[in-house]
């Protein structure tokens, strides 16, 4: 007599939780856990990285906690998107694949304003500019003015007509600056001209002390007033005089008042600065003849 053998039918809440829709909805909430865990730890990290940047600083240092700021952001946000792509990877995504896509999106939107960034931390931990430093940067056009401040991704100046430019910091990284409020002493040139017929070393003379009148000029006896051009009709001497450029006085102001200071030495020891003028000579006496005619007509 054949024996029949029993066969256990699963019941259906095993099939269910054997199906792959319960399989995949473990997975899913398991790598939500996984996130938010990581997620608290990556503030965690972040908060104590910041912590230990603005202790390490110096007390002057007015911008660290903008860059502690910065770096804990960026370290932040660098382990969000390794959370979520742990989170990926256990849900069985392609990490590699998001993690390319994401990457080249993220470059395209946002390098402009990382390499700002970037270019803004090496300006506030290098120190080649400072606020209420006098620059003159070439970017688009020649600015020339005050730092008035500096921000991660931008630097603002003050030019001389008061208007606000916003520089972008790759731009100041990258573009010809020149500093003179950064020195102890810079050298400032003031030219004039006067006429052959003057007489030149009382010309001279003349121009050295209306000079070192001005109170802005320091070490009066290194001051130097030089030839520098035969003109059509004058002579061109230049006056090289030391500046401090922390004085209060800007550059151009100090010049305008040392060739005011020329101009009324001028006036009153009678030197003539002449205007340019142009000598015509004519072949003939008719040719002159037939010149003026043509213009008196």
């Amino acid at each position: 007599m054949p024996v029949t053998q029993a066969v256990a039918t699963p019941s259906a809440f095993q099939t269910f939780l054997d199906s792959a829709f319960v399989t995949y909805s473990l997975k899913i909430i398991g790598a939500v856990i996984a996130i938010v865990i990581l997620l608290m730890i990556s503030k965690v990290i972040a908060n104590i990285i910041q912590r230990k940047i603005l202790k390490w600083a110096a007390p002057e240092d007015k911008h660290i906690d903008k860059v502690g700021k910065l770096i804990h952001d960026i370290t932040f946000y660098i382990l969000v998107i390794f959370s979520f792509f742990v989170g990926f990877e256990m849900v069985g995504f392609d990490v590699w694949l998001i993690l390319g896509g994401i990457s080249f999106g993220v470059w395209l939107a946002f390098k402009e304003i990382l390499w700002n960034m970037v270019a803004g931390i090496m300006i506030l931990y290098t120190k080649e500019f400072r606020l209420g430093d006098i620059i003159e940067i070439n970017a688009d056009q020649v600015y020339f003015g005050r730092i008035e401040e500096i921000e991660i991704r931008y630097t603002i100046i003050r030019t001389l007509d008061l208007r606000q430019v916003v520089i972008p910091n790759t731009t100041m990284i990258s573009s010809t600056v020149k500093t003179f409020s950064a020195e102890p002493m810079i050298k400032l040139t003031v030219s004039v001209c006067w006429g052959y017929d003057a007489d030149t070393s009382k010309c001279v003379e003349v121009m050295k002390a209306a000079v070192n009148e001005c109170d802005f000029v320091k070490n009066k006896e290194t001051m130097k007033v030089f030839l520098s051009a035969f003109l059509a009709s004058s002579i061109e001497y230049k006056a090289i005089f030391d500046f401090d450029p922390n004085c209060g006085i800007l550059q151009e102001i100090a010049i305008g008042m040392a060739t005011q200071k020329i101009g009324n030495a001028f006036n009153q020891n009678k030197i003539s600065m002449p205007f340019d003028t142009t000598t015509i000579n004519f072949d003939s006496p008719k040719t002159k003849e037939a010149i003026q005619a043509n213009i008196s007509a």
